[in-house]
């Protein structure tokens, strides 16, 4: 009796192959899927990031000043958020 290609007979080959594409395909669309939140998240991240640009921004300029620590205060603040001490 004569088997098919290489002396493999119909069913060993559906019990090779099906396995095999079904983890192929598996590994396909994890592959795609993730590719894809890569890309998403790449692409977020790129509104953010501005080559060249300061990481921290500039602290917006002072009116007063600490006479203590000479911290840059706001208006409105009563303490100094540096040292702690009482702003006249």
């Amino acid at each position: 009796m004569s088997y098919g290609m290489f002396g493999v007979g119909l069913l060993e080959w559906l019990i090779i192959c099906i396995p095999a594409l079904v983890i192929t395909g598996v590994i396909l669309v994890v592959v795609i899927l993730l590719n894809r939140n890569w890309s998403i998240t790449r692409k977020n991240q790129s509104q953010f990031y501005q080559p060249g640009a300061s990481v921290n921004p500039p602290a917006p300029k002072a009116d007063r000043y600490c006479p203590h620590c000479g911290a840059a205060l706001q208006a409105d603040w009563t303490h100094c958020p540096q040292c702690g001490a009482p702003i006249q």
